[in-house]
């Protein structure tokens, strides 16, 4: 029965003929999920790299390569085409694809022990893998093809494939199940691919700057180091609450205070908050820590994180001649188109106060305006807010709302309030503001970084002040000191700056991609209800 009959069945039903193909194959002594796809195995990509060299033996009477060599792969069935006794297949690995012939001589031939060989080719599925063995020749239109002498199925498949032309498209399936959006569309991988490679580079950047990797605990009995509201589980031998980390930098301060200078950790963080274009419950949250420096120096490091990354995303998708939305232009910077914008990732990034900027969006003064003013704005802009909210998260959100949507070109916000910024040290010469920066790229928040408060006397009033702060409204504050961050800090700090970086934001900017979602490769959803 061909793949194309198939086609035309309800995939239910499609199902129950693949059930009885893999029962057939049974009754027959072969087993349709052997154990391992056999010795000798190479990959698509290496052949192809070394087709050149192989076209160079080839006879021209039948085209095939004369080097007695027998080349060995393995994939997955994307296409079948039946031309009486012989039977084209497109095979797929990891690496590439490749054209398969299989002719019935040739099968008869080399496969002399199992005379319904070929037969049992016609049998076969898309979707099903497959190994083979063979030699290597150029068809008429010049592809490169494999003629097989020998083949075996190494896995049956029960359910067919998204259909070829059409894919999949229904945004929620993609999502649900993401094995079959990487199959159907080759841009989800590529996007994973450089998530993989933006991890490594960033990584080797940071231990070229002798930095350090540590991990800290995900499970802690206080939450900190953030203004979100967390995931919260028991204990069961302990009897004890445990709350899932929002971020790391408590214990890297800790960490800092007993002895280490570099230190950084990128792992996964939970906050207990939506799901939008920016948001996601679980991601991966880059933080890192230097003694002896202030944020002066995490602008520089955050430079350098960005424009490596952003490079080597460049060489990526001109090696893989992908579409070029990012370009390496040497002295003119990186140029990156984004949903319609083209900016440059070029230092040094712009700076701009916080108050300043919210000043030259909106109109209003921080530094002397009150929470009336802020709610007269919100309505009159026609702006949602919450209405129990007290005045700083009001300006945060004033911030959010005016001033965010303007920052495209890679800026750096800094001197934020002392209210907004509770782990940050106050500038020297205005005790009212902080030495803070945020980096914004295309409207989002990539990198948050302070010179750390080492000032336990300070940090306490401060976490006081956030305790006030929950009691006012703010869900996201924290509801207890952490004394033992406290005592750390009294043994001492040394002078520190810190960074934290949300790397799938920073992905989907140098994938072109609009939302986390399309970047994380299973993003939490909504449970579908029963029966859908």
């Amino acid at each position: 029965m061909s793949d194309n009959i198939l086609k035309e069945i309800d995939p239910r039903n499609q199902r129950a003929v693949r059930i009885a193909k893999m029962e057939k194959l049974r009754a027959e002594g072969i087993d349709p999920y052997p154990p391992r796809p056999g010795e000798g195995r190479v990959s698509i990509a290496s052949v192809r790299r070394d087709w050149d060299k192989l076209k160079q033996q080839v006879d021209n009477e039948h085209k095939i390569v004369k080097s007695g060599g027998i080349v060995r792969l393995a994939g997955r069935i994307t296409a079948i085409r039946t031309h009486g006794k012989s039977v084209f297949f497109t095979i797929a690995d990891g690496t590439g694809t490749f054209q398969l012939y299989i002719r019935k001589n040739s099968v008869e031939e080399n496969m002399p022990d199992d005379p319904a060989a070929f037969e049992r080719v016609k049998e076969l599925d898309i979707g099903d893998f497959i190994t083979s063995e063979g030699e290597l020749f150029t068809t008429r239109t010049g592809e490169a093809t494999q003629l097989v002498h020998k083949w075996a199925i190494i896995c049956k498949t029960l359910l067919p494939l998204p259909e070829k032309y059409h894919g999949l498209t229904d945004p929620d399936l993609r999502l649900r199940q993401r094995y079959l959006d990487l199959m159907a569309n080759p841009d989800v991988k590529s996007n994973f691919l450089k998530r993989a490679l933006i991890i490594r580079t960033i990584r080797e950047y940071l231990q070229n700057e002798g930095y350090v990797e540590l991990e800290t605990p995900v499970l802690t009995p206080l939450y900190g180091g953030a203004t979100a509201r967390p995931f919260k589980t028991h204990h069961n031998t302990l009897n004890i609450d445990l709350y899932m980390r929002i971020a790391t930098e408590l214990y890297l301060k800790r960490l800092i205070v007993g002895g280490f200078e570099r230190v950084f950790e990128m792992g996964k963080v939970f906050r207990n908050e939506g799901v939008d274009r920016d948001h996601n419950p679980e991601f991966t949250l880059l933080e890192l820590y230097e003694a002896y420096a202030d944020y002066n120096r995490m602008m520089e490091l955050a430079e350098g994180i960005v424009i490596a990354s952003a490079r080597a995303v460049g060489r990526f998708v001109e090696e893989e001649t992908e579409s070029p939305h990012i370009v390496d232009s040497g002295d003119k910077g990186i140029l990156l188109d984004f949903e319609g914008d083209r900016i440059s990732i070029i230092p040094p990034f712009r700076r701009i106060a916080f108050i300043d900027a919210i000043k030259d969006a909106s109109g209003i003064d921080i530094t002397t305006s009150d929470r009336a003013d802020l709610i007269s704005f919100f309505e009159r802009e026609d702006i949602e807010y919450d209405t129990e909210a007290p005045y700083w998260p009001l300006v945060d959100k004033l911030f959010s709302e005016t001033v965010e949507p303007k920052l495209i070109e890679p800026t750096f916000v800094v001197d934020y309030p002392v209210a907004l910024s509770p782990l940050a040290k106050r500038k020297p010469d205005n005790p009212d503001l902080t030495e803070r920066f945020e980096l914004f790229i295309l409207e989002r928040e990539i990198a948050n970084a302070f010179t750390e408060l080492n000032d336990p006397i300070d940090q306490r009033k401060r976490m006081e002040n956030q305790i006030e702060q929950r009691k006012r409204g703010d869900k996201g504050a924290p509801d207890i000191i952490d004394e033992d961050f406290l005592t750390a800090l009294e043994h001492g700090m040394p002078p520190t700056g810190g960074m934290g970086i949300g790397i799938g934001r920073l992905v989907t900017i140098l994938c072109g991609v609009h939302a986390l979602k399309d970047v994380i490769p299973f993003p939490l959803l909504k449970p579908l209800e029963s029966g859908k």
